[in-house]
């Protein structure tokens, strides 16, 4: 295996760091990360359930089929986001 070897002047060139003032961050909510995983996943979940109603025409039993998970599950995950399958009956 080769060996890696490196020497005082290429470790003084790698930590150099630009003169000037250090880049702007962008800027962040007083959100935690964990916060922000738990709403992505929840815009996450709404939206499947919402395509999968729509493609079931509002058919609760088939959007679940859809997406592969029970009944009651979308169920109550469809009353926590408050959708309901009546907005994706077409007449």
């Amino acid at each position: 295996m080769p060996k890696f070897s490196l020497d005082a002047a290429a470790l003084s060139a790698a930590s150099r760091v630009p003169a000037g003032p250090a880049p702007a961050l962008p800027a962040v909510s007083a959100h935690s990360l964990r916060e922000l995983v738990v709403r992505a996943v929840a815009e996450a979940e709404a939206q499947a359930i919402r395509r999968a109603l729509a493609s079931a025409n509002g058919n609760k039993s088939a959007a679940a089929r859809f997406l592969q998970t029970n009944y009651t599950t979308l169920h109550a995950k469809m009353k926590r986001f408050k959708i309901s399958p009546q907005e994706f009956r077409r007449s």
